[in-house]
């Protein structure tokens, strides 16, 4: 028994399950596009790391003492606030 594809195809709608055909070349840009990203986002983390990681390791060396001695702390941290928000921001 041979069916009316479009007959069935007709009865369950235009349902399309979210996704599209493209083109081969299309479709390679955009892979492309998302490994170039993908790689700056490392080369972003990787910087954040150096920025953040002395702090917790230079609180990990002290985490026997219960104070610490910290002047012009304010600056300090505004500072690696900034180099933090620009590379993850700018």
């Amino acid at each position: 028994m041979a069916y009316d594809i479009n007959k069935i195809l007709a009865e369950y709608g235009e349902e399309d399950f979210g996704f599209s055909a493209v083109s081969e070349a299309d479709y390679n840009a955009v892979i492309t596009e998302n490994v170039d990203t993908a790689e700056a986002y490392k080369r972003k983390l990787a910087e954040v790391e150096k920025l953040v990681l002395p702090f917790f390791t230079k609180l990990l060396k002290t985490a026997d003492k219960e104070y610490i001695y910290w002047p012009n702390r304010k600056t300090l941290v505004e500072t690696q606030i900034q180099k933090i928000l620009s590379l993850t921001r700018g």
